[in-house]
């Protein structure tokens, strides 16, 4: 880049220039006398004089015969005012000419901290910030986990509570000024919280002399050490008891059990923030039934078909219903004792039962409870369900809801979309079924190994 002026002034005049080009300040001046000599000056240092022939000017920047300055290789360093002052003497007297040299250039960037990684215990306030440099002045913006942060305005400096442990993760600042390619830096940010703790199942059914797994599904940072305790004792591994890890899931796994292993264990999570426990029971009584199939068969009569999983013979079961009315919650449960029947070929054990003496076009609710040796069952769903001569815009009613009298309902079948809930007992799938079962088999072969030690 070339300048040139047709005279000199006081005026000053930017030039902007991209990084590694080279420019020419011109200072052209007519009849130069032995009088007249030139300085020029950057922010105020010497960098050329004419009436000095020992002043030795850095290696990139050079003054012609012309008195014109030449900056070769220019670099950000480089920016600031350049001064071309000429001395001359009476009546001529003294001018000069400004420049002000912006040297373009990419943006550079860092991040604070300048490791890169920063850990806060969860509901800390959270600092981090990006430095950036370049010319024209960089604009930043910011990513999460590779998605766009959606910011008031444009900020160099982050600052917020880590409220949720989901805050964890990479934050990229990027800077941008419209030279070259943009700029990032990374922060790594963890959350430091205590342990949470899922179970596929909080209650678990088993045979004496079969096989139990139980797990719990450990999240924490940092990461936690995790024992299984019964009883108040630390669970060890044995002959009949194995322990096993497979990622976050923490496997216990029974051998043989025995009825006195039913109770309730305890898996209990610890890291530098806290302990956390949960409590998975296993016990031999029966899974709550499960209605599957619920009939009219008059207008007074209801015929049920419910099925329960228990290892152990089932003894008799408890039918409870009673009428059902949105206006008068809380009635009292008619309870009707039914034996058993007689046993079945495997676990899975299947009753029918007809309800007589039933008012027509009447809402009720009904639910089961088992008996096996080992005691009583959780009640099973309540089942609501209407007798015959129920108008016709009602006709879709029958539904399920947990026993719980505060539970949502859960539509089974021909009722209206209503929320879904499960009690507290009810299975609770909290990660993949297949990477689970993968895992229980790992702890069953593990198990039957112990058997051929």
């Amino acid at each position: 880049m070339i300048l040139s002026f047709d005279k000199l002034s006081n005026a000053q005049t930017t030039v902007r220039t991209y990084q590694n080009n080279t420019i020419i300040l011109p200072c052209h001046i007519d009849n130069i006398g032995p009088s007249t000599f030139v300085q020029w000056r950057r922010d105020g240092i010497l960098l050329a004089d004419s009436n000095d022939p020992n002043l030795i000017s850095p290696s990139h920047i050079k003054m012609w015969n012309n008195m014109s300055l030449e900056v070769s290789h220019i670099q950000p360093k480089d920016s600031g005012y350049y001064v071309c002052q000429i001395s001359r003497s009476e009546p001529q007297g003294n001018i000069q000419q400004v420049y002000d040299i912006e040297v373009m250039y990419p943006p550079s960037i860092h991040s604070v901290p300048e490791a890169g990684e920063l850990e806060v215990n969860l509901g800390d306030e959270v600092e981090m910030a990006c430095i950036t440099k370049g010319v024209p002045n960089p604009t930043i913006s910011w990513r999460m986990k590779d998605e766009d942060m959606m910011l008031l305005d444009e900020r160099s400096k982050l600052r917020f509570h880590a409220d949720n442990r989901s805050m964890s993760g990479r934050y990229t600042c990027v800077a941008n000024n419209g030279i070259g390619e943009p700029a990032m830096a990374t922060i790594d940010l963890r959350i430091r919280y205590k342990p949470e703790i899922e179970s596929s199942k909080s209650w678990i059914h088993a045979s004496p002399g079969n096989r139990a797994v139980l797990d719990c599904q450990v999240s924490s940072w940092p990461e936690a050490h995790v024992d299984w305790y019964f009883q108040g004792e630390k669970i060890i591994d044995s002959s009949r008891f194995v322990r096993h890890t497979s990622g976050s899931i923490q496997f216990l796994g029974i051998r043989n059990v025995r009825a006195t292993d039913y109770g309730y264990y305890l898996c209990r999570a610890t890291n530098i923030i806290g302990t956390t426990d949960k409590i998975i029971e296993l016990s031999g009584i029966a899974n709550a039934a499960v209605f599957k199939e619920s009939n009219s068969i008059a207008s007074n009569a209801y015929n049920f078909i419910w099925q329960v999983d228990s290892y152990s013979p089932i003894i008799e079961y408890q039918f409870w219903f009673r009428k059902y009315s949105t206006l008068e919650r809380g009635r009292d449960w008619h309870k009707l004792f039914i034996p058993s029947g007689g046993d079945a070929i495997g676990p899975l054990r299947t009753k029918s039962f007809n309800l007589t003496g039933l008012a027509t076009a009447t809402y009720y609710e009904a639910l089961v409870l088992s008996r096996n040796r080992f005691g009583w069952s959780k009640p099973s769903k309540i089942l609501r369900f209407a007798t015959d001569g129920i108008p016709s815009h009602e006709e879709h009613h029958k539904v399920e809801v947990a026993y719980e009298e505060s539970s949502p309902v859960v539509i089974v079948s021909g009722a209206s979309p209503q929320s879904q809930s499960k009690p507290n007992y009810a299975n609770s799938q909290m990660y993949s079924t297949n990477y689970l079962t993968l895992s229980i088999i790992i702890v069953i072969f593990l198990l039957n190994s112990l058997e051929h030690v």
